[in-house]
């Protein structure tokens, strides 16, 4: 029996010994099978018991047919561990599945927390924010959960095809229950983390510090931030916009009531005071007008360089800093039209001149010179009257243009040189008198220079060199040193009545008047206004009886509607001698004088001469 024991126990440890090579294979499948591992059991026992004496050989047959007992049952078990494996495939995929599904979950619960949980300056910002960050955060999880458990999966997967043993039912147990506890750990880090455990407490709203209402939780509040977002997008077409006063969100403690979702989104618009994204054009710093596209105001600009400079548009620039820039700005504010917007920058700025009066000015002949009427006039100096003298200052007031358009440009040509004139005097002339010795002749000259347009008009010149091609010849003038008579021209001319500008010169209704009338009592003195020879005495149509002098510089003067001719054709005249008497001769509605100056037979503005 001592014997029969002993061989017994080196059996058991003879299969000890072959049950090391399987395990070893267990762990590292990927080496090669060993010549005795590939040797079943019962010659691996022949060859060991072969060694030993005869004494041993019941205790052998008494070990093979136990061994013989355990090969069938290990094969009853092995089917048995085939079902075994189906089910917990089944069971694992349902398993993996689950925690596919819970893990969706978290990622809904995540985005919806962290869309709340960050405020930002406006709902479209704070839900791109929120989809990245959950997004990244959502890869970390994955990352974390899904790929350690897909790790853990395969490594039991893998353990179930291989032959079952009882190290490797344990080995997948403790797989599976390692496995759980990751995930248990892992879920429990995301709640933690994210505290979407608190999502569904009720959350106050708050806006500039205010409270404006309570939502149920903040999947309620994300909502009406959305809608908030499609409201504006619907009314105004952009989904760029701010709150100028910021959300906030808190958790309410103790009493409450859920408001109303429409009444508290209109309440977060009102106190948020709503802000849009416009593109507004500015001129020197200052924002004139507002536009939902950008690129009217360019066009706008365009139109403007190409009216001035066509072809040449594109080397114009503006005289003003002319900006289009992105502003936020109350939607109450109204949208410009481009026709109006063009007009207005063309005409819509007024500029103040100040105006001197000088000898001869009437308001027509000053408001015709600056494009003006006579009624802007008196607008823009309230108590002026008809009768201005000179020195006397006016205001002058012009639409101006809101953005200049300026053009520099360098150009080559050429221009006349004109004579210098030389003065020699004469004692053999009177000092009335002139007279040219020699003409001389222009020079000619090829110029460079710089030209600057402004608005389409010359604004300055520089010259950058010139080359004389020809040199110009001086003119000499010989002038008189005499003291001419009296009857002679002075050039100036005098009142020939004193009375009350009743017409001036211009015209009146449809009819030119080519003079001005002065009233005065009927039979009053007319006197020459300059010294001269009468030309013409006698009756002329409208003017009734006429006098006309000759002053022999190119002028001559006018006398009409006179009652009395003191002179006759031919008769030299000294300045401020009487030639006539007023009367109301000819085409006149009262007594009065008609008085012309017409040079060389054209008609002039006689106040632009008398003094």
């Amino acid at each position: 029996m001592p014997q029969s024991k002993s061989a017994s126990g080196k059996t058991a440890k003879i299969s000890n010994e072959k049950k090391a090579p399987f395990v070893n294979k267990v762990r590292d499948s990927k080496q090669e099978k060993s010549p005795l591992e590939k040797s079943n059991i019962s010659n691996c026992m022949i060859k060991n018991i072969s060694k030993k004496d005869s004494k041993g050989k019941k205790d052998l047959k008494r070990d093979m047919h136990s061994m013989k007992t355990k090969k069938n049952s290990s094969v009853i078990s092995k089917k048995n561990n085939r079902n075994i494996v189906k089910i917990d495939k089944i069971k694992l995929d349902a398993f993996f599945k689950s925690v596919s599904n819970n893990i969706k979950n978290i990622q809904h619960k995540i985005n919806s927390y962290e869309l709340l949980n960050k405020s930002s300056k406006t709902t479209k910002k704070l839900v791109d924010d929120i989809s990245r960050k959950s997004k990244n955060g959502l890869k970390l999880i994955k990352s974390f959960v899904i790929e350690d458990t897909y790790r853990y999966y395969e490594g039991v997967k893998t353990l179930i095809k291989r032959r079952n043993s009882e190290r490797q039912l344990k080995i997948k147990i403790y797989s599976t229950l390692i496995l759980l506890f990751a995930v248990l750990v892992i879920l429990t880090n995301i709640s933690n983390k994210y505290n979407i455990g608190y999502i569904n407490k009720p959350i106050a709203i708050l806006v500039g510090g205010e409270q404006v209402g309570i939502v149920r939780d903040k999947e309620q509040a994300k909502d009406i931030l959305y809608q908030i977002y499609g409201d504006v997008y619907n009314k105004f077409n952009t989904s760029s916009y701010k709150l100028q006063n910021p959300i906030e969100f808190k958790e309410v403690q103790g009493n409450y009531n859920i408001s109303n979702s429409k009444e508290l989104k209109n309440k977060i618009i009102e106190k948020g005071k709503l802000l849009i994204k416009r593109h507004v054009l500015t001129i020197d710093g200052k924002a004139y007008f507002a536009f939902d596209n950008p690129d009217i105001p360019k066009k706008i600009l365009d139109d403007l360089k190409t009216l001035y400079y066509k072809d040449k548009k594109n080397s114009a620039r503006f005289l003003e800093k002319v900006e289009i820039k992105e502003a936020y700005i109350s939607p109450d504010v109204k949208l410009m039209d481009a026709g109006y917007v063009f007009d207005k920058i063309r005409f819509g700025k007024d500029k103040v001149l100040e105006y001197e009066i000088k000898e001869g000015d009437t308001l027509w002949d000053i408001a015709n010179k600056n494009d003006l009427s006579v009624d802007d006039i008196f607008a823009s100096n309230p108590g002026l009257t008809e009768n201005i003298k000179p020195g006397q200052k006016v205001k002058l007031v012009k639409a101006a243009p809101m953005i200049n358009v300026v053009l520099e440009k360098q150009i080559t040509y050429e221009e006349t040189m004109p004579r210098e004139v030389k003065v020699v005097k004469v004692d053999n002339m009177y000092k009335t008198q002139s007279k040219i010795q020699k003409e001389g002749a222009d020079g000619k000259a090829i110029i460079k220079a710089n030209i600057v347009y402004l608005n389409g008009l010359e604004y300055d010149r520089k010259v950058i060199s010139q080359q004389i091609i020809k040199k110009p010849s001086e003119r000499i003038v010989l002038v008189g040193t005499k003291e001419p008579p009296k009857y002679f021209a002075t050039g100036r001319f005098s009142y020939p009545v004193w009375g009350m500008l009743t017409s001036r010169y211009g015209y009146r209704g449809r009819e030119f008047h080519q003079g001005i009338d002065l009233a005065v009592p009927w039979g009053s003195s007319v006197r020459a206004a300059d010294g001269g020879v009468v030309e013409f005495t006698g009756w002329s149509g409208g003017y009734g009886k006429l006098v006309v002098i000759n002053h022999r510089n190119g002028y001559k003067t006018y006398y009409g509607h006179l009652s009395r001719i003191l002179v006759k054709v031919g008769q030299k005249v000294i300045k401020g001698d009487v030639i006539a008497r007023s009367g109301s001769t000819g085409r006149s509605t009262g007594p009065h004088l008609h008085f012309e100056v017409r040079k060389n037979g054209v008609p002039q503005n006689p106040l632009r001469y008398l003094r």
